[in-house]
């Protein structure tokens, strides 16, 4: 009987063992990033190449209707400039007047705001991407450019009696 106990037990140590090193197996290396290398120059002391990445952007504030002129492409989408005093953004990217570069945008207008009624003081916010450097890389000469995707108008909040 402990004869039989111990061969069953040898027997199945031994099937179990291959079944161990496969569920852990060799680590494979996987690459860090998708597509083809970049040879983009480094900043010093950095292994990292300095790409400029797309990150979502998104800035809100009031609108300056007179330098605001869109072209409506139809189904909710518009070309033309917009023109925001920004107030708080993402990212890092600047705040005060700006004007905004729209090409085929979903535009959406609010309750009781259309293309025609834009008025000063109009609340605004603006969805799309912004290109930045990764961290580490020297900002020197490096412009970002943001590409504003859907911008949504709503009329400005009513004052507090």
């Amino acid at each position: 009987m402990h004869r039989k106990l111990a061969l069953f037990t040898t027997t199945m140590a031994f099937v179990a063992i291959p079944g161990l090193a496969l569920a852990g197996g060799p680590k494979k290396d996987h690459p860090t990033h998708h597509g083809p290398p970049t040879t983009a120059p480094t900043s010093p002391g950095s292994t990292t190449p300095c790409v400029a990445q797309s990150e979502g952007y998104k800035a809100a504030g009031t609108l300056i209707a007179a330098g605001t002129s869109l072209t409506a492409l139809g189904h909710g989408r518009y070309s033309g400039t917009i023109e925001v005093n920004v107030t708080k953004v993402n990212h890092h990217a600047t705040t005060g007047d700006q004007t905004f570069t729209l090409t085929d945008a979903r535009v959406k207008f609010h309750h009781g705001v259309t293309s025609s009624t834009l008025a000063d003081g109009d609340r605004v916010k603006l969805h799309g991407k912004i290109t930045e450097l990764p961290k580490h890389c020297s900002t020197v000469g490096f412009t970002p450019s943001i590409t504003i995707k859907k911008v949504d108008v709503h009329q400005p909040k009513k004052a507090k009696p």
